[in-house]
């Protein structure tokens, strides 16, 4: 049975109205209230399935009345049934809020516009419940999220700092060399781990914010290294799926350059990235390279390493001999951001 609030002053308007109802085939229990205070009370303490109210009444009028029901219970139908509801004022009471409205000269159109409006509330209802369900699920996938992306950070973590430990206590040799190159991969995943995941889970992998970085710190922290990097960097986005290769190739390329080709010398590391018609570049390049420094730094590269992370991103990588500005240079397809 429908839980019909009715806020009309005229027991005649409201017998019509119940017996326009009944006359339909709708089982309604209706509450009818007159006052302000009646009707304010009613929306706060019940619950209804429909308010219908007229339009004027002693001391209050139906936009009052669609104000506090908006207020109260917004998803409960307000409909006005009213004998001198023009077209503006009907226009008005829509545009605030209404569901419907009915003139009381023509209450056979009562029966079908409650049934309209009782639909409409369901409809929406289920549409709330399913915007609801999806945002307690998309809540619950960004919790999960948070908490892996936590777990990974702790993790690399603790792998750098066991390899920090081991690389300490080796002595000079191989396998100090290799605890070191692999030390500075796992910095280079965990810096790329940190931009994808920045607290929202992100889709895309800032590639040029990662390779700006990466060149800054390599080029300060690396011994008897003096370079000054220089950027000619746009904008790069490319999806998440390639952070970890593309951190891990970069990361290759850049050491391998600074301990190969700068070798007890100043220069600038001029780094140029971009994408063109779908193809990402990632160039190294100084004001000139001898033969020399470009044959130490491609044959010092690490060449299963390379030629893996490369195949994984459908790269290709290139050592122009012919100009010795650039050392070396990186051509990969993307995705348009």
């Amino acid at each position: 049975m429908l839980r019909i609030l009715l806020l009309e002053d005229s027991a005649l308007d409201a017998e019509l109205v119940t017996e326009a109802l009944i006359d339909a085939g709708l089982l309604a229990s209706i509450k009818r209230v007159v006052s302000a205070d009646d009707f304010t009370g009613a929306v706060r303490d019940e619950s209804w399935d429909l308010i219908l109210a007229d339009y004027l009444l002693p001391g209050f009028n139906g936009l009052n009345a669609l104000e506090i029901a908006l207020e109260i219970a917004r998803a409960t139908p307000f409909v006005f049934v009213s004998g001198v509801l023009g077209e503006e004022v009907a226009v008005e009471a829509l545009k605030r809020g209404a569901t419907d409205y009915v003139l009381k000269d023509n209450l056979d159109r009562l029966p079908a516009t409650v049934l309209r409006a009782l639909a409409e509330a369901r409809a929406q209802g289920e549409k709330k419940s399913a915007q609801d369900a999806l945002q307690r699920m998309l809540d619950e996938r960004t919790a999960l999220l948070h908490e892996l992306d936590h777990r990974v950070k702790n993790n690399l973590q603790l792998l750098l700092s066991l390899m920090s430990i081991e690389f300490r206590q080796a002595e000079e040799g191989p396998v100090r060399q290799a605890l070191g190159r692999m030390k500075e991969r796992m910095q280079a995943l965990a810096a790329a781990h940190r931009d994808l995941y920045d607290g929202q889970g992100a889709t895309r992998f800032d590639a040029s914010s990662f390779a700006k970085g990466l060149c800054q710190e390599l080029t300060s922290s690396l011994p008897d290294v003096r370079i000054t990097p220089e950027f000619e960097v746009e904008n790069v986005e490319v999806e998440a799926a390639k952070a970890a290769p593309m951190a891990l190739l970069f990361n290759e390329i850049v050491v391998n350059a600074l301990t190969h080709a700068y070798r007890e010398r100043h220069g600038k590391l001029k780094l140029l990235l971009h994408v063109r018609n779908g193809t990402l570049l990632f160039q190294l390049s100084d004001d000139a390279f001898s033969l020399e420094e470009k044959e130490a730094a491609q044959t010092g590269a690490s060449g299963t390493i390379l030629k893996a992370l490369a195949r994984q991103l459908d790269a290709h990588v290139e050592w122009p001999r012919e100009d010795p500005a650039t050392l070396v240079r990186i051509l990969m397809p993307v995705r348009d951001s």
